[in-house]
């Protein structure tokens, strides 16, 4: 304890310093919630992501360090590679051939798994919020198709289920998902601004996302799908190890920060205010019922539905992500997703987040 207020102290001066204390907090954190997760049987994220909570919400060193972990950029970006390096792993576990046989499930599970949530968040939006324009009815829908597959493929990883073809069907639709989520989002937001400007919806601005969309579609979990054992088996037939098992040194250390950061950014004290309360249980509500429905669009059968709809429940980061970029549009000299909706977001996010490790835990034990 007095070597860490040493490097607090010592930070003022010496960023890296400040940067050394964040990792090494985080770090503790991760290890022991994870540890105390696993000796109770649940998926060491659960425990990470509780553990960022807790170090989020209560006031360790004074607030300046705790600021310092949610606002950092450098330690924003340590866990955004890890978030990286984490569906790059999952990827590396799977075949381009195993994801082709489950495509078409993928592809629907993803398509019902975007229209569901945003017909559902639009209806809550409008009962709850009437005073407001269409405009933040449709984002909130939006926000609500988004799925956050790095805490899925981290409790696929804890579970030893990266191979099972509900893995597989999760991991392709979350892919299709986020260009879909995308998709709805350029729309959405290219509706706003035109209408902030007082002008037409603009076909080129959503042709030109769009195909940014489709451009960019090949990320961390396509980089490592491409790269099959077949690739890498003339350097481990002569005894070096494959490339998941180097990269397995990085993905320790790296991992955790991204989950123990998103519990840090949590904040818990909004769920005070009675009505911010009621729109964020409606919201993930919403939320949850609506990506349940995806997982009856499965083809295959002998799969279990019920646990690819709870994999795909997590919002996560993205959900974040989406929501903030609606506190930044303006529909008449007002902002489309206000503080108080914005704080019932982050509540819904958190939720769903937490609630999908035990889930997919217990629903494993459930089918064997």
């Amino acid at each position: 304890m007095p070597a860490f207020l040493l490097a607090a102290g010592s930070a003022q001066g010496d960023p890296v310093a400040g940067l050394v204390l964040s990792l090494a907090l985080i770090l503790l954190v991760a290890k022991l919630g994870g540890d105390l997760a696993a000796r109770i049987g649940q998926p060491a994220v659960l425990g990470e992501l509780l553990g960022g909570i807790l170090l989020g919400n209560v006031p360790l060193f004074g607030h300046s360090l705790l600021d310092r972990l949610k606002n950092d950029p450098s330690v924003d970006m340590l866990g955004r590679i890890g978030a990286l390096i984490l569906l790059f792993e999952v990827g590396l576990e799977s075949t381009v051939t195993q994801m082709l046989r489950v495509g078409m499930s993928s592809l629907l599970v993803a398509t019902i798994g975007v229209i569901g949530p945003f017909i559902l968040g639009y209806g809550v939006a409008a009962w709850l919020l009437p005073g407001s324009s269409a405009y933040e009815h449709a984002f909130i829908g939006t926000v609500l198709c988004a799925t956050s597959v790095g805490i899925t493929a981290r409790v696929f990883k804890d579970l030893g289920k990266v191979q099972t073809p509900e893995a597989r069907i999760v991991l392709g639709a979350a892919v299709i998902d986020d260009v879909l989520g995308l998709l709805v989002l350029a729309v959405v937001a290219a509706v706003a601004t035109a209408a902030d400007k007082g002008k037409a919806l603009s076909g080129i601005e959503i042709g030109v996302t769009v195909a940014k969309a489709v451009v960019f579609v090949v990320g961390a979990f396509a980089a490592g799908l491409v790269l099959e054992e077949v690739h890498s088996r003339e350097f481990t037939d002569r005894g070096e190890r494959a490339l998941d098992q180097l990269i397995e040194p990085i993905s320790h250390f790296l991992v955790p920060i991204f989950f123990v950061l998103m519990g840090v950014r949590t904040d818990l004290f909004a769920l005070a205010k009675p009505q911010i309360l009621g729109l964020a249980i409606a919201i993930t509500l919403a939320a949850i019922v609506g990506k349940q429905i995806c997982g009856l669009a499965v083809l295959e059968k002998g799969v279990d539905r019920v646990f690819v709809g709870l994999a795909m429940i997590p919002r996560g980061e993205v959900g974040l992500v989406v929501a903030s970029i609606g506190q930044e549009l303006t529909v008449r000299g007002k902002r489309m997703i206000d503080s108080a909706t914005f704080s019932a977001v982050v509540i819904m996010v958190m939720v769903t987040t937490l609630l999908t490790p035990p889930l997919l835990k217990w629903r494993s034990r459930r089918t064997g």
